[in-house]
């Protein structure tokens, strides 16, 4: 079977699209060594040398647009890929072309979190997206159930489009872990991008829990990893809130470096309302950290409140505050939480998993594709 996959990242950022990104190439680099999958890529944003220091094979257009198209368009007249994958919805009209180019194949869209919501982070739907979505796919690929639901009511599709594929982990690299004895220092760790529209990831409402964290806790730390353009308000908030020498913003880490901080992290916070699945909650249990996540988005969903980690209000630094005091005040539980976590990654989000999941959609018998194109032609 012949796959081409066009998206805009593999290696240009750091964030949870990169990384499904990444996992998703080396698999199909794994199918292809078997003779399983042959595969070709085309990469937006990427540099050559991004993209030479990888293990796996893929074209970067240096953020070319013409490029990239061309790219993409010799392969479709040239090789007759069977699948083509889109790697993001600003993607999804270059399918309206393939199609009458090769009929035959089918037209696989990826979608994460934001992108493809409405509520509530856009009024509306802009009105081109469910009609090229209806034109130009057969079917999607989702990250979590919620950004499903979420699409599906958004752009009123048809729940047969929808295939399930979670992000993922290396379990084979996952770390030793601190005893419980060990941990209860205070060391409370965020790894996020700063971006200018990331303040859904919640540092802000974190911050303005720390006065109350800190009567409990006055030895608490509070250490942001990242980089990114609300770092600086973030700073000032942290300064306003009297905590900025209880809050240590470290900027972007090497490997090694963020390897450190998990280490010496005693609870992980993302109370986010804006995660499509969340990978740096897996990446913390990966450490043997419980997490707390928000509970409006998908990390209620990856998350098991008082399992694994807990789930609070992402508005109420109270709900935040008694989270992280709740879990500082009993190592033992927290390390449970964690455990539970790793347990979850070799269960769930293993990159095993993730490699089997995928080459069942990209295997899958092509009956219920004929059923949504009928459904699509209806609904024109």
């Amino acid at each position: 079977m012949r796959c081409l996959f066009i998206t805009l990242g593999v290696h240009h950022s750091i964030g949870g699209e990169e990384r499904f990104n990444q996992r998703l190439l080396r698999s199909l680099a794994e199918f292809s060594r078997h003779s399983v999958v042959e595969y070709r890529a085309v990469v937006l944003w990427d540099t050559p040398a991004q993209a030479a220091g990888t293990r796996v094979a893929y074209e970067p257009c240096s953020s070319g647009k013409w490029k990239a198209a061309a790219r993409f368009f010799r392969h479709v007249l040239l090789w007759r890929p069977d699948v083509i994958l889109y790697g993001h919805i600003l993607l999804s009209p270059l399918a309206l072309a393939a199609r009458p180019l090769c009929p035959k194949s089918r037209h696989l869209l990826i979608v994460h979190g934001l992108e493809v919501w409405r509520e509530p982070f856009r009024r509306r739907v802009p009105l081109w997206e469910p009609a090229v979505v209806r034109l130009g796919i057969d079917e999607i690929v989702s990250v979590s159930r919620l950004t499903m639901d979420r699409m599906r009511k958004a752009y009123d599709l048809p729940a047969a489009m929808f295939h399930l594929l979670p992000n993922a982990v290396d379990v084979r690299q996952v770390s030793p872990v601190l005893p419980a004895e060990a941990r209860g220092r205070g060391n409370i760790l965020t790894v996020t991008r700063l971006g200018k529209l990331s303040h859904y990831k919640g540092c802000g409402t974190v911050i303005r829990a720390m006065p109350l964290v800190l009567k409990s806790f006055p030895e608490a730390t509070y250490h942001i990893v990242g980089e990114g353009e609300s770092r600086p308000g973030l700073e000032a908030l942290a300064k306003q809130m009297g905590v900025s020498g209880r809050v240590r913003f470290h900027g972007r880490l090497s490997d090694s470096e963020l390897e450190r901080m998990y280490q010496s992290a005693d609870v992980f916070i993302l109370p986010s309302k804006g995660e499509g699945f969340g990978i740096v909650y897996v990446e913390a249990w990966k450490h043997g950290l419980p997490v707390i996540a928000g509970n409006q988005d998908a990390g209620a969903e990856v998350v098991t409140h008082g399992h694994n980690g807990l789930c609070v209000d992402p508005d109420s630094p109270e709900q935040i505050a008694a989270g992280l005091i709740e879990l500082l005040s009993a190592p033992q539980r927290a390390a449970e939480m964690g455990e539970a976590g790793r347990r979850t990654v070799s269960e769930k989000y293993s990159h095993e998993a993730f490699r089997a999941r995928l080459a069942a959609i990209l295997l899958r018998d092509n009956a219920p594709v004929a059923a949504v194109r009928n459904w699509h032609a209806e609904r024109a």
